[in-house]
């Protein structure tokens, strides 16, 4: 489907985007450090996840586009080295803060960090350990937290995993979060935070059983066995579907499981097996801490994890030894954990527990220590278990360690071509059995001072595709306005009806969602870009006011100053929630005028009273006002049509200028204007606004201006329904 764009590559970055105020560097951005340097992170694990920190520069080969780079440096940056820069950052920017009067913007991402997404667990915490697994959460959050690491809350039980709050670095909100979560008292996660919630398709809860009860309850029956297989499947479902959407995509992958244990189920050991798998091939790191592990002998919740396994092969021995017994005594091991016989005296009771035997000591050799459970997971896919300790903070800052680790490697790019087309990267390894996880490539765009959004990526992203993409009709144009030194101000337009974008209903908050995005590259004849204008539009509307706003237009105007010269704009427009995008584009013609000056015409959609001065750098403001153009030159029937263009008079001439403007229909004059010209504006700009005819048909609007023995003219068509 041609309107379709990638939804391995829009889910996160709408996820970084909407979980956060500040945007870090997105997946596909490199930063340069100059205009011929490409910055990369490199992490390299081997076939069990484990990092591997003794690569030498022989090691590595990069290749861009299929072409072998020179790499300039190759260094292995430890995670204590991250931190303290960090911290550097941190202060500096604080420092900052004291000495100036504005609030200060967070200190910049470190442009030689990747993104690390961190999937915060919680799982089946009861009475015992829920204090213990929160306050856990709470200490990584305020502790462990760095500018380019995004922390997801989630939970998982027996009716699956479930999101609670959105991937954000914003550490007092994701605090806040783990509080309420500790006491059940989240509130309904906003807008933005379910869309990204929804791109990364994580909503795997199902309905089922009801929590694992506590360390007193028996397992030795062939119904408690059945109830732990089923919960265990539930959560082994719910962190495969995870795994699933972390794994291709290119940030560094990060599960924390704060558990009371997982269960293995004997007859499943292949699933789990192949959980365990795609977790390593999707270079997601699983981390787990047992909350249980945290208690003490003699603590009331004390659990001893092997007490179960003992207490259940105790139980199964004793029915090879007791059979044609009739004893209904029950089995118990340390921890006053018991396994008592089903209920019932006769010889069918008796016979069909003994035919479970089997079952019971698989069911204890795989099953009965959840901790052991943990552990495989973890250490299996490259992470560690903490366990066995109240003493946390020093093994969740080894985690963190951990995932700051990585190579850094800088290369001059071959190519230095600005074209806005994606550069894909790959990094091969001399040594065999290892893998490489890294950025896929970045969009080879000028530095304007700031990174790209993701939104940004988004457009480029369908500007990329071929064939171009056009899933949705809108229109896009250029305005232009005033010459001022050897250059021309542009001023890029969109328009479309917001009828066109998929809204999405939360029926719980009465209200719908739409979110788009747009963007507009401006290449010269060379392809190069020389110029963006980008624009962020997520809305919620009230269910009370849906039916009207959908039927309203979505508009959009910022302007660029362009040399002389030829120029194609390639627009895109990228309905988020209904993951499509529409492709667009135009030329621009920008020839050298000097002297007397006027702008395009444009027929005015809305007229708006500014309660700030007027931006200089937007054409369509002007003293107390604000033009919002039509794009469209098809108007509806009904519509009030004005006219407004600027005037921009000849420096040294001292003649007054004078505009006369004809309305002609079918080629014949319908109406001469020759109105009076207003005052100058703070730009030094004339602005003008005509009113015209509401009669119906096709017209011209012709405007010509002179100045002594000066002139110029524009020209508009437009046409009004009947």
């Amino acid at each position: 489907m041609t309107g379709m764009i990638s939804r391995a590559f829009l889910p996160l970055a709408l996820l970084i985007a909407n979980g956060t105020a500040q945007t870090p560097q997105a997946p596909d951005v490199v930063i340069r450090s100059n205009a011929r340097e490409v910055l990369l992170d490199v992490v390299v694990r081997d076939a069990h996840g484990k990092l591997v920190t003794n690569l030498k520069p022989e090691d590595i080969t990069v290749y861009e586009e299929g072409v072998r780079q020179d790499v300039r440096s190759f260094r292995l940056v430890s995670g204590s080295e991250v931190r303290v820069e960090d911290e550097k950052q941190a202060a500096e920017a604080q420092a900052a803060a004291a000495t100036t009067p504005a609030p200060a913007a967070r200190p910049p991402v470190n442009p030689l960090r990747t993104v690390n997404v961190v999937c915060l667990i919680l799982n089946d915490s009861d009475k015992c350990t829920r204090a213990l697994a929160f306050e856990s959460a709470r200490k990584f959050v305020d502790k462990e937290l760095r500018p380019n690491t995004f922390i997801g809350v989630f939970t998982l039980d027996s009716s699956g995993l479930r999101p609670i709050f959105p991937f954000s670095n914003n550490r007092d909100r994701l605090l806040k979060a783990v509080q309420l979560a500790s006491t059940n008292q989240l509130p309904a996660m906003n807008l933005h935070s379910a869309a990204m919630l929804n791109g990364l398709s994580t909503q795997v809860g199902v309905g089922g059983l009801g929590s694992r009860g506590d360390a007193s309850d028996g397992l030795g029956s062939q119904h408690d066995m059945t109830f732990a297989t089923t919960e265990g499947l539930r959560e082994i479902d719910g962190l495969k579907g995870l795994i699933g959407q972390l794994g291709p995509l290119p940030f560094h992958k990060t599960v924390l499981l704060l558990s009371n244990g997982l269960t293995r189920p004997p007859d499943q050991l292949e699933y789990w097996d192949s959980m365990i798998r795609t977790a390593v091939g999707g270079g997601v790191t699983f981390y787990a801490l047992d909350a249980h592990g945290m208690t003490a002998p003699g603590d009331p919740c004390f659990y001893d994890p092997m007490a179960v396994s003992s207490a259940m092969l105790s139980y199964a021995a004793s029915l090879s030894s007791q059979q044609g017994a009739t004893s209904q005594q029950g089995y118990t091991a340390s921890g006053n954990i018991a396994i008592d016989p089903p209920t019932g005296t006769g010889l069918a009771a008796r016979t069909m527990e003994q035919a479970h035997q089997d079952d019971y000591v698989k069911f204890a050799v795989s099953s009965a220590n959840p901790q052991e459970a943990l552990r495989e997971l973890a250490e299996r896919t490259g992470g560690f278990l903490i366990a066995n300790t109240n003493n946390v903070d020093p093994p969740l800052s080894r985690v963190m360690e951990e995932v700051d680790t990585h190579y850094e490697i800088a290369y001059p790019p071959r190519s230095e071509r600005d074209d806005g087309h994606f550069r894909k990267i790959e990094v091969k390894l001399a040594r065999a059995g290892l893998r490489v996880e890294t950025r896929n490539g970045y969009f080879a765009v000028p530095d304007t001072g700031h990174a790209l959004t993701p939104e940004e990526m988004a457009g480029l992203r369908a500007l990329d595709t071929q064939p171009r993409p056009h899933a949705f009709d809108f229109l896009s144009r250029a305005y232009r306005f005033r010459d001022s030194g050897g250059r021309a101000q542009y001023a890029i337009a969109f328009e479309m009806p917001i009828s066109t974008l998929t809204a999405t209903a939360e029926e719980s908050a009465h209200r719908h969602r739409f979110h788009a995005s747009l963007l507009a590259v401006v290449k010269n004849q060379d392809g190069v870009i020389v110029d963006r204008v980008s624009k962020d539009v997520p809305s919620e509307v009230p269910d009370d006011l849906f039916e009207k706003v959908r039927w309203e237009f979505m508009t959009y105007q910022k302007a660029v100053n362009l040399p002389p010269a030829h120029y194609t704009v390639e627009t895109a427009v990228v309905d988020h929630e209904g993951n499509r995008a529409s492709t667009g584009t135009f030329e621009i013609d920008n020839r050298q005028q000097r002297g007397l000056g006027m702008s395009d015409l444009a027929v005015v959609r809305k007229l708006e009273n500014l309660t700030t001065p007027a931006d200089p750098a937007d054409p369509f403001e002007y003293t107390g006002k604000r033009v919002l153009p039509f794009v469209t030159s098809d108007l509806l029937a009904g519509t009030q049509p004005f006219v407004f263009f600027m005037i921009y008079p000849e420096a040294g001439n001292r003649a007054k200028p004078v505009v006369s403007v004809r309305l002609l229909k079918d080629g014949r004059t319908a109406a001469t204007l020759k109105p009076d010209m207003a005052a100058r504006d703070a730009s030094g700009g004339i602005p003008m606004l005509l009113k015209l005819t509401e009669k119906p048909g096709s017209y011209e609007v012709r405007a010509t201006v002179t100045q002594g023995s000066r002139s110029t003219e524009r020209t508009l068509h437009y046409t009004l329904a009947r």
